[in-house]
């Protein structure tokens, strides 16, 4: 398959991890920018090689694929300044808005793909990177910038994109152990790598020994008489999971209600 041109509408942070993951993963596609926003694309074209267009309808002419990366509330001013070209794929990174919605603003003829990584990608070299519906070619490209998740239906897309909001909360939680390990005499370096480092090793040990439960894990870990199991003890009579998957719950109803 040959590089694409991908024209890019929206340049905020989420253009700039994903863009950025693919320059690091080895993509050497020209890239278009909407100048819509020119300081930030100058920016981002600056930063990771990018060409920032006269004006949308250039890019849009130029570019084989276009990358709709906007905030949701943002869809019904961008949509129509896509003219886009029968076949022009259009990758669509806006989180709650459908395929069946794009394609009835754009025409049924219009091929489209979803994406939602996260924004770990443009640091870490195996994130997460879903997509839907299959598409060859968008997996062959985004593969540059992480591991690629195919999903068979929509819905499962949409619980994905839940699911990728977990980053952004573990990142205060963390931020909470870390202050705990800092008041108590470690250096926040130090804090940083008991913390992180040992929720690294968790997740990678998971993904490692996927032919069993979780909860098997756990008790061969936390088994009677060990720290592990005392903390753990503690944490289940607080029912300490449960506010998690209340946020879950709450994120999961926001999103289906923006499609009513």
């Amino acid at each position: 398959m040959n590089m694409p041109t991908i024209g890019v509408i929206g340049t905020g942070d989420f253009s700039t991890y994903l863009i950025a993951a693919l320059r690091k993963g080895g993509f050497g596609g020209r890239i278009l920018l909407s100048p819509y926003s020119r300081v930030k694309a100058e920016t981002l074209a600056a930063t990771h090689r990018c060409t920032v267009s006269a004006d949308d309808a250039s890019m849009l002419a130029e570019a084989d694929w276009i990358l709709l990366a906007v905030r949701p509330e943002q869809v019904a001013n961008a949509l129509p300044r896509l003219a886009l070209r029968p076949g022009q794929l259009l990758i669509s990174a806006v989180a709650g808005v459908t395929i069946a919605e794009l394609r009835e603003a754009k025409g049924e003829s219009i091929p489209i793909v979803r994406i939602m990584p996260s924004s770990y990608i443009a640091t870490i070299n195996d994130g997460i990177v879903p997509i839907y519906p299959a598409s060859h070619d968008v997996e062959a490209v985004l593969a540059a910038a992480g591991n690629v998740v195919v999903f068979d239906t929509e819905d499962q897309f949409e619980l994905a994109m839940v699911g990728a909001c977990l980053a952004g909360l573990m990142y205060r939680f963390m931020a909470t152990l870390e202050a705990w390990f800092i008041g108590r005499g470690l250096t926040p370096a130090q804090a940083r790598l008991i913390v992180a480092g040992n929720i690294a090793g968790a997740t990678g040990h998971a993904m490692a020994r996927q032919d069993v439960s979780l909860d098997v894990v756990s008790d061969e870990i936390a088994t009677q008489g060990t720290y592990t199991k005392i903390g753990l003890d503690y944490l289940f009579e607080k029912q300490a999971a449960l506010p998690w998957v209340e946020a879950l719950d709450i994120l999961y109803g926001r999103l289906n209600s923006s499609k009513n």
